[in-house]
């Protein structure tokens, strides 16, 4: 915090004020809840580019068929297959070409913005929590094994190792 003095006027400025912002700004675009929010909008609107084509495929696959069994002149219409198979295969590769970009940059913002582990998209507080409580457990339980052991040992119920 400094102060200046300007005709007579005394003022602070904050001078920690843009690394503090620019720091809140960064743990807000890395929160994982961000981030996958980002993820269902960005994958969710090409997904269902995808389930359109894929019913107009549908839809153009029965008019196809119907045009065969109905029709007195049997000439069925091939573009009406062919052009929604093509949207799908295009809505495919879109898909998986926005999913791959997505991953790629997830990656990257975890790679160069996060800086504590908790912050990463897909940590999970809960597990970690759960590996610590496994251990201690694990360790408690080698400990009571080896008292129980000494205590034995002292009764004088286990030969000792001499």
């Amino acid at each position: 915090m400094k102060k200046y003095i300007f005709n007579k006027y005394k003022f602070t400025l904050d001078t920690d004020l843009a690394s503090t912002q620019a720091n809140q700004f960064r743990k807000f675009v890395t929160s994982p809840a961000i981030i996958q929010l980002s993820i269902g909008v960005i994958v969710g609107g090409s997904l269902t580019k995808l389930i359109q084509s894929v019913i107009e495929l549908a839809t153009g696959i029965f008019y196809f068929l119907s045009l065969i069994i109905f029709s007195q002149n049997h000439s069925p219409e091939w573009q009406h297959i062919l052009t929604p198979l093509v949207e799908v295969f295009k809505n495919v590769l879109t898909l998986g070409a926005i999913a791959a970009c997505v991953f790629f940059f997830v990656k990257f913002i975890n790679k160069f913005f996060v800086k504590e582990k908790s912050e990463t998209l897909g940590y999970n507080a809960q597990l970690e929590e759960t590996k610590k409580l496994l251990q201690s457990q694990n360790e408690t339980n080698m400990l009571l094994k080896e008292s129980v052991m000494l205590q034995k040992k002292l009764l004088g119920e286990v030969p000792s190792e001499n």
